[in-house]
């Protein structure tokens, strides 16, 4: 049950957040912009505290909801990872591999060191939210604006 309410939840946040870079009425924005402003990098480069201890909060109930019901990237993951495996119908998707902390605490610190610095494009690549936003100004927009130009 809990599984099935995550997925419900996260399809309707890919979906509002997607059509908020896509939106270029700006409608949307006036309804679902508290949406961008959840996400942990634009919240973290605000020095938005109020959204920093919401999201520290529901990750200290509900474990991990950031990346599984609110980050646009891995939801987005998420989706084509399951379409991948009804396509394949593979049973064991995914292999085990040792973590790689190195990596990992690696890319931490850079980017801390480009927060503190003040070096935004470091940060922007390595925000999902930027990532995802990226993606949908790439594939779905044409795709949309085609959709919107033959409707009008």
């Amino acid at each position: 049950m809990l599984k099935k309410i995550r997925r419900a939840l996260a399809l309707v946040s890919i979906l509002l957040l997607t059509g908020l870079f896509l939106d270029f009425t700006g409608a949307l924005h006036t309804w679902f912009g508290w949406l961008a402003k959840m996400q942990l990098v634009p919240a973290v480069l605000a020095v938005n505290g109020a959204v920093l201890a919401i999201l520290a909060l529901l990750t200290f109930l509900f474990g991990r909801v950031y990346c599984s019901v609110i980050c646009p990237l891995r939801i987005w993951q998420d989706g084509v990872s399951f379409l991948s495996v009804r396509r394949k119908k593979k049973k064991n998707r995914f292999r085990y591999t040792p973590a790689r902390t190195w990596l990992r605490y690696g890319l931490l610190a850079l980017f801390a060191a480009a927060l503190v610095a003040g070096i935004s494009v470091i940060v922007s690549l390595l925000d999902p939210y930027a990532a995802y936003g990226r993606i949908a100004q790439g594939f779905f927009t044409p795709i949309y604006r085609l959709g919107n130009n033959l409707l009008a």
